[in-house]
């Protein structure tokens, strides 16, 4: 009778498995950029309420709102509609999560062999980059309207700051749909903090437009540093501590709800 010899497979360390989730979340990002070539509806609702808050707010509110500001309202305005395309575009991180929660498409991926961070890690990258294309859409159709960039460095900037805020609210988003798993739900939640945040803060009217007692929240919530950031980059003004600022918010953000969201999906 031959015996059996076991053999002892060493844990994978820290540096491998974190190499196997880079790995598996790049995998995961490919797959949702491929289903957003065959479902092009994804890209073009953020895109079009992009646009939409552009037009309606220079040809509806402008004059009103430069006037009593005292401000080249399409310089002023571009660059806050940046950070709100990258913020609807950031709802449908929450959107299409649920839907694959509903549709039992994360438990087909749970069975497999692959990091569970990948799942929305690759979602959210996938979001970050459809954002990059909203934001050059407005800026195109900015351009359109007489809106010019000081600089490319200013440009690269203030994109890159709007899409990073954006990719922070879409693990926000995240959580909010691995919690409630249902895509109407998940719709109307992100709704109740979008609209708040984005109609109290600096990306239409400037804070001393504002009642007083709205004023400080105005300025200094996440959607209102980042515009204003934004804005100067993208008028050459100089910017460094509203950049920090907006730094600080989007890495706060990230710190609170990827932790959340991944604590919350691998308990679902």
């Amino acid at each position: 009778m031959t015996s059996v010899k076991t053999v002892d497979v060493p844990e994978p360390g820290a540096w491998q498995r974190a190499r196997w989730a880079v790995q598996d979340t790049g995998t995961m990002t490919w797959r949702d950029l491929i289903r957003t070539r065959r479902q092009p509806e994804m890209l073009s609702f953020a895109v079009i309420m992009g646009v939409f808050f552009l037009l309606l707010f220079y040809w509806v509110f402008g004059g009103a709102i430069a006037a009593g500001a005292g401000v080249d309202y399409i310089q002023y305005l571009v660059p806050g509609i940046f950070v709100i395309t990258t913020l609807t575009g950031a709802q449908q991180t929450g959107l299409g999560l649920a839907a694959d929660l509903a549709e039992g498409v994360t438990d087909r991926l749970r069975s497999l062999p692959m990091s569970q961070f990948a799942v929305l890690g690759g979602r959210t990258i996938a979001d970050a980059l459809r954002n990059v294309i909203g934001v050059l859409l407005v800026a195109a159709v900015g351009y359109l309207l007489g809106f010019r960039f000081a600089s490319i460095g200013g440009a690269i900037g203030a994109i890159a700051l709007s899409v990073g805020v954006g990719y922070a609210f879409s693990w926000m988003n995240a959580a909010i749909a691995v919690q409630v798993k249902n895509a109407e739900m998940v719709g109307m939640l992100s709704m109740f903090w979008l609209f708040p945040l984005m109609l109290a803060s600096t990306v239409f009217t400037p804070a001393e437009q504002m009642p007083g007692w709205l004023q400080g929240f105005a300025t200094w919530q996440p959607i209102s540093v980042v515009g204003d950031a934004a804005r100067q980059l993208c008028n050459g003004i100089p910017a460094g501590d509203a950049v920090v600022w907006s730094i600080l918010w989007i890495v706060v953000l990230l710190a609170v709800f990827v932790p959340m969201s991944v604590a919350i999906y691998r308990r679902a």
